[in-house]
């Protein structure tokens, strides 16, 4: 059975709130966070301290070649790697409350990767701050936790494609990676009280800028592969982000042979704008990435000014605090 079926089997329909799920919902603005403002400021973010020179013509001809590139299915897989196969296994267990950690453990053990990422969180500040070093993988399944578990999932998901070390632009690859695990908390904890199924939600949020991590990683090996006198800057990478992103994480998702949910509502993002109709799943995305892109931009001691979103999304009023408590470093 593909990693594809697995996750469908694994992800079913059954598991939601069939009514909450089948809910039909409209984009709404939250007040001056436009859609248009927001993507700006991200992206601005992003790109932090990017020069705005013109694209050259070797630039503007690295650009083409990675967008044909990841039209074509067969040199997408080369961007792209397979979802390891233990992540169906692991997350059914996680789902089972009558798996136990020994469940786990027999699950991780088997993958040598899976079993070294366990082992360098349950060794880090956060899960050990005594610093007592663990050695075993029991020992790691039991400090870590579920939670913990699903941070290590999330590695084993995102790491292989996100390029944090950029040639370019060295915060942008982290900074992508950790609004991943934000977007799928915030997924998360809103989709929770939507009755919505969480782990799928958790999913959806994580690999929803799938498409923007690949372009940026294949643009940034394109850039250097071609390296000229003049650096790319963020002209060179934004706005063909912008255009085209979205419509590559559907497309990837595809790819992944995600549940038809997950499918959907990244598909529904491509030239999203107010009033459009969506999925419950879709809402949720929407609103999720939105509150988790303003959350980065916006310095801690700012943050009362995010209020409308949280008043206008009826979105749980402890959000920032539980996106502060969200553990990146994987």
């Amino acid at each position: 059975m593909s990693v594809g079926s697995l996750l469908r089997k694994l992800l079913h329909k059954n598991a939601d709130n069939v009514n909450a799920a089948a809910t039909k919902y409209e984009v709404i603005e939250a007040g001056e966070y436009t859609l248009a403002r927001c993507k700006h400021m991200y992206y601005q973010y992003l790109f932090e301290g990017s020069n705005d020179s013109e694209l050259n013509i070797p630039q503007k001809l690295v650009i083409e070649v990675v967008i044909n590139s990841l039209r074509k299915k067969e040199q997408r897989a080369h961007a792209i790697p397979r979802l390891p196969s233990v992540i169906p296994k692991l997350l059914r267990s996680l789902r089972d409350p009558t798996s136990s950690a020994k469940d786990y453990v027999a699950i991780i053990i088997k993958d040598p990767v899976m079993s070294a990422a366990v082992l360098k969180l349950a060794n880090s500040v956060y899960f050990n701050p005594v610093g007592a070093h663990i050695d075993e993988i029991d020992r790691a399944v039991v400090k870590l936790g579920i939670q913990g578990l699903r941070s290590v999932l999330s590695a084993a998901v995102m790491q292989p494609i996100i390029q944090r070390e950029s040639p370019y632009f060295s915060q942008t690859g982290q900074r992508l990676w950790v609004h991943s695990l934000n977007c799928a908390v915030a997924c998360e904890v809103i989709g929770q009280s939507r009755q919505l199924d969480r782990y799928k939600v958790y999913l959806l949020g994580l690999v929803h800028d799938i498409g923007k991590i690949t372009l940026f990683s294949e643009l940034c090996k394109q850039f250097k592969l071609n390296e000229t006198a003049d650096a790319p800057g963020h002209s060179a990478f934004a706005p063909t982000m912008k255009k085209i992103s979205a419509h590559l994480s559907y497309i990837i998702a595809c790819d992944w042979d995600l549940p038809e949910d997950i499918c959907v509502a990244l598909k529904q993002q491509i030239g999203l704008h107010q009033h459009t109709e969506l999925t419950a799943y879709g809402h949720l995305l929407y609103q999720a990435n939105l509150a988790c892109e303003m959350y980065a931009v916006t310095p801690k001691s700012h943050r009362s000014k995010l209020a409308p979103i949280l008043t206008e999304f009826k979105l749980p009023k402890d959000l920032w605090n539980t996106l502060d408590a969200v553990d990146t470093q994987i």
